[in-house]
Order: structure tokens, then sequence, then C-alpha cells
């Protein structure tokens, strides 16, 4: 069984939380300190995190159907996990897109003359919300095969 899909999708689907966290660091850092290049900075990293999570979402069809036709199984992967996952990382992909899409304005703004600081401070909202995104999703990915973060069930209703 050829398993570079799940390969490549465990490879890059920690790229677009990192790089969110960056991104943020960023943005905050340079709004706080009004130093234009470090927002500028954020806005590069915040168009990176969009890719990244495009690439790992279309290495995840793939990898998520080479996962549930092994056979035998792979030990310790809960299939049943793997809808809920890619359901939340289309909302990646959304939060994600938005954020880039505002930094390629942001950008183009820049280039223009005095960037609007509301814009930056809105991006820096917006790259937070999308982060949260991708944390569940990384946690919702994660519980697909690490038993340690799944919830624990009391068994009782």
């Amino acid at each position: 069984m050829d398993f570079s899909a799940i390969h490549l999708h465990l490879a890059l689907n920690h790229s677009p939380l990192f790089a969110q966290i960056f991104a943020l660091c960023l943005i905050l850092f340079g709004l706080i300190r009004r130093r234009r290049e470090f927002v500028t900075a954020a806005l590069v990293v915040t168009i990176i995190a969009a890719v990244c999570g495009f690439l790992a979402d279309q290495t995840g069809g793939r990898a998520a159907d080479l996962v549930t036709k092994a056979n035998p199984p792979i030990a310790g992967v809960d299939t049943s996990l793997i809808r809920e996952h890619g359901q939340a990382a289309e909302w990646v992909l959304i939060t994600s897109g938005i954020c880039a899409v505002i930094a390629i304005i942001a950008l183009f703004l820049g280039r223009r003359g005095a960037r609007p600081r509301w814009i930056e401070i809105v991006l820096a909202v917006l790259i937070l919300h999308a982060l949260t995104v991708s944390a569940r999703t990384a946690l919702l990915g994660g519980r697909i095969h690490h038993q340690e973060v799944r919830p624990v069930s009391s068994g009782t209703p």
C-alpha cells in the first residue's frame, strides 16, 4: 500500500497552525511597537498559512481514503473521526482564505501609500479566529490516531 499521501498530509498538516501562530505574533508585535516591517511580514506569513492550509486539505482526502481502506486496518486509528476532522478542515480553508485575501488587500494598500491601521487590527483579530479554527481542526485530526487526546467516555448516558 502506498502511504506517501498519508505521510505528505502528516508532514503538511501542522504548517497552517504554526504559520498562523507566527503571523499573529508578528502582527501583534508590529502593531504594539508600531513597526510596519513586522506587520508586513505578518501579512506575507498569513498568505503562506492559507497556502499551507490548502495543501494540507488537498492531501487530506487521499490520506483519508488510504486510512479508511487500509487492509489490515492501521493500529490505533479510529476512522470514524475522519469525517469530523475533514469538515473542520473546510473551515480552516475558509477562515485562512479570508485572512489571506485581506492580507493581500493590505499589502496592496501599503504599496500605494499609508496602509490603514484599522485593517491591520481587523486582520489581527481574524488571524486569532483562524488560529482557533486551525487548533480545533488539529485536535480533531490528532484524535484520529492519538488515543490520549480522545474524549474519555464514562460509559453512562
